[in-house]
């Protein structure tokens, strides 16, 4: 018998491979930083970030803190136990986590069961950084409350329940962004108009086909609107012990098909008759980029950036799914027919182009046509490339050091490229000299600048910035984004007067006496413009649809100043499309004026002390006797009696929906609006923040169920059984895997123990382990009784085992 030495290959990769789907198309997940971790401890979380991203920690902890403040009291609900809230400074940064990997670049977060871990990068400004993190701490929430407090809990009826995305994601969306999401009723609104609003089964057994976000978010606002708020609140601490359906039958009166009916009734009743007043894209303008058009397998056309002398158009978009061109890629089109005239760059499984940052960037032509800025994502992050368009080369790159570069433009001498971008996760305004490579900063402050736009005349930028006179950085309060100038001759900032609502994507005019950009102050996001001579907004489209793409923050329009044309993105029946108008200024009407405010009826949130006694007695009299007529209806029936609930304000029918404040032993109502609007609410003081270095500690990623068992044999064998661990770190930068198995005797036991470091570029693995192999070694003869033989093969089994089995393996994790 022999013991042996082994180098594992295969162990050292089995061990390496981190828990969860962490490959893509076989390559393995790439750490291209090596990050020094640090945490600061608050109330109720622990923040885990790295020192290039401190300048936003601390506002990120206190707006943590609020978030959770906000949504213990929504969903009365309170941590027993400290959350991991785990911040990167960029989408490129995040991409490289351990814990999840890369889950790719529509993904601004995720907070995963287990270990109700939360992380998310910076998104380049506070206000659409905050309802990210307001949304994953929703999720936080509610894995809490499956798990009763105790990270690891519950797992088993989470599964059981199995809780469908539009409860989870509109839950999520609705508590973190309030009533009046403008892209939500867009999506409501169009599906209503087209018929294929969903019932409640079909975005549970669909939801790749409707969309749980934005159905979801509006279900769970008519919920709030017509119960209250709080009942949120009710219906998830109930539905782990009750289940989904019977949750919402005990706190609305409703099962899912009657709520589902009443919903879809009250969309249509909402936004159908205001239909009548909106226009059709093609009312005003020319379909573009359309499948009819432009072909590919999906009406998904977005980023567009025409030429400036408006005969070129280049776009993000889907390609032939035959020939494999299955992901957003840029594409070069004609401008005057809509056709595709080459793929400029093949994205997702090039490495130089991983991304094209889709959401929040677009290209940019510069001035004579001949050239093409765009980012793309390389190396983990952001590079600044320019390609001639005719030879489709690329003719420079700029890795000038930013983590985000995005929403390029060219001056008008083409010698220089405005970007928005970020070193530490809060974005600002910089200059790339084209012929040098040099960065010159531009904005240095707290306020997300983006989506910048040079004036034809070289002196001013446009671009949009969440800075204006709602903003409030000593309490955290955040006002929609504004269009704001940027003076490049004294570096002063201005922002435009009597904005409402969110103002991206500015773009000036051919004179530059005026600036079109996209505005949702009317409730639907729309094309205006600013007239600098006559300081007046005018509205020029209204339409039923939306002009946006993907995000509310994403870039739809583009305006040729040669040819003074101006194409958008259009969001209509479920589609995004690219349509063209020419010399837009003549949409201009009236200058612009806000319409009244509708007055939308609530709940009176308490009245005078004696007022409120009478009605709350008038209430319970007529509670009392609506109970009695039931019951005295039902009299001698064995099957059906009338149920009353008392609660703290009263008595009713059990099967009325109970009210807001008998649910909360409050008098007022909790509203969703309100505590958002509440800026000072809990804040901290970041004084009593503590900070220290991050340690390694190891808790349960998986464990297989174990098992152990006695059976006697021939051979005197009778224990059988096993079990495995896998151990991680918090950040999964580290891994053990325990595994034993036991099969007859001890000494014949199988057992693998590995660790493995994915922290760094370099990444390694070693293991041990002892393996039983068995081997036939003799035969024999057997005689029967009457004294002959018969050659029977009988095994004497022998054994080898490999013991101490060293396994290593050094890699560096490229792509």
């Amino acid at each position: 018998m022999n013991h042996g030495r082994v180098l594992g290959m295969l162990l050292a990769v089995a061990v390496a491979m981190p828990v969860g789907a962490q490959s893509y198309f076989g390559q393995n997940q790439v750490q291209y930083d090596r990050f020094n971790w640090k945490v600061v401890e608050t109330d109720h979380f622990l923040i885990h970030y790295y020192p290039e991203e401190r300048e936003g920690v601390m506002h990120a902890a206190m707006m943590a803190e609020r978030s959770y403040a906000r949504l213990a009291r929504m969903l009365n609900h309170q941590f027993r136990e400290k959350k991991p809230l785990i911040l990167y400074r960029s989408r490129g940064d995040f991409a490289q986590n351990n814990v999840t990997g890369d889950l790719g670049e529509g993904v601004g977060g995720v907070t995963e069961a287990l270990r109700h871990r939360i992380l998310l990068p910076f998104t380049g400004d506070y206000k659409s950084f905050e309802h990210v993190l307001a949304h994953e701490l929703v999720h936080a929430f509610q894995y809490d409350i499956f798990a009763r407090g105790r990270a690891g809990n519950g797992l088993q009826t989470l599964a059981q329940v199995e809780p469908p995305l539009w409860l989870m994601e509109g839950m999520a969306e609705y508590l973190s962004l309030g009533p009046g999401h403008v892209i939500t009723q867009a999506w409501v609104r169009d599906a209503a108009l087209n018929g294929n609003l969903p019932t409640i089964e079909q975005m549970t057994l669909e939801p790749g086909r409707y969309f749980p976000y934005r159905y979801g978010e509006a279900l769970w606002e008519y919920v709030g609107g017509r119960w209250g708020d709080d009942v949120i609140g009710a219906i998830m601490n109930a539905v782990p012990n009750v289940g989904i359906e019977r949750a919402f039958k005990r706190e609305l009166g409703l099962d899912l098909e009657e709520l589902s009916d009443e919903w879809r009734e009250a969309m249509q009743t909402k936004h159908l008759p205001q239909v009548a007043q909106l226009d059709r894209a093609r009312k005003f303008s020319e379909a573009l980029l359309n499948q009819r058009k432009t072909g590919g397998f999906a009406q998904l056309f977005i980023a567009p950036a025409l030429s400036p002398d408006g005969s070129l158009i280049t776009f993000i978009a889907l390609g032939s799914f035959l020939r494999g061109e299955v992901f957003p890629d840029l594409w070069l089109g004609d401008a005057e027919t809509g056709r595709r005239i080459k793929r400029l760059v093949k994205s997702t499984t090039t490495a130089d182009f991983e991304e094209l940052r889709l959401l929040y960037s677009q290209s940019a032509f510069s001035p004579d046509g001949k050239r093409l800025a765009f980012t793309a994502q390389r190396d983990g992050r952001d590079i600044m490339h320019v390609m001639d368009v005719e030879r489709r080369k690329i003719l420079k790159s700029f890795d000038v050091g930013l983590e985000w570069v995005t929403g390029p433009s060219w001056s008008p001498d083409g010698k220089q490229i405005v970007v928005s971008g970020t070193y530490t996760g809060l974005t600002d305004l910089f200059v790339i000299d084209y012929a040098t490579g040099n960065l010159r900063r531009l904005t240095n402050d707290k306020f997300g600048d983006l989506q910048p736009s040079w004036s034809p005349d070289g002196r001013t930028i446009a671009f949009a910035t969440e800075r204006g006179e709602t903003t409030d950085l000593d309490l955290l309060k955040f006002g929609q984004w504004q269009i704001a100038l940027y003076d490049l001759a004294t570096g002063g900032v201005t922002v435009i007067p009597a904005q409402d609502g969110l103002n991206i994507n500015p773009q000036w005019a051919p004179d530059g006496k005026s600036i079109a950009f996209v505005s949702d102050r009317t409730g639907i996001a729309n094309i205006f413009l600013y007239d600098f001579a006559a300081k007046e907004h005018y509205q020029l489209t209204n339409v039923i649809g939306s002009v946006n793409a993907i995000t509310e923050y994403s870039p739809a329009i583009t305006w040729a100043r040669g040819a003074d044309k101006l194409a958008f993105t259009y969001f209509e029946n479920g589609d995004y499309t690219v349509w063209m108008t020419s010399n837009p200024r003549q949409l201009k009407g009236e200058p612009f004026r806000p319409r009244p405010a509708a007055v939308v009826a609530q709940r009176d949130s308490g009245a005078a002390d004696g007022d409120d006694m009478r009605q709350r007695a008038n209430d319970m009299l007529r509670a009392i006797e609506t109970a009695s007529r039931a019951a005295d209806s039902t009299q001698g029936s064995a099957t059906e009696t009338a149920s009353l609930y008392r609660s703290t304000t009263g008595i009713r029918p059990s099967a009325d929906a109970p009210a807001s404040s008998e649910r909360t032993g409050a008098g007022a109502p909790i509203s969703v609006a309100q505590l958002l609007d509440s800026a000072n609410l809990a804040l901290p003081d970041t004084t009593k923040f503590l900070e220290y270095d991050y340690k390694v500690g190891y808790q349960p990623e998986a464990i297989a169920r174990p098992s152990i068992g006695y059976a006697q044999d021939n051979y005197g064998r009778g224990l059988y059984g096993g079990a495995g661990v896998i151990l991680s770190d918090l950040l999964g930068n580290n891994r053990v895997i325990l595994a034993g198995q036991v099969n007859g005797r001890l000494s014949e036991a199988y057992f693998l123990g590995g660790y493995t470091n994915l922290a760094n570029r370099i990444q390694y693995s070693l293991g041990v382990s002892q393996t039983p192999i068995f081997l036939p070694v003799a035969a024999l003869e057997t005689p029967f009784g009457d004294g002959s033989a018969r050659a029977i093969q009988e095994f004497e089994i022998s054994r080898y085992i490999l013991r101490e089995a060293f396994a290593v393996a050094m890699r560096p994790s490229n792509r």
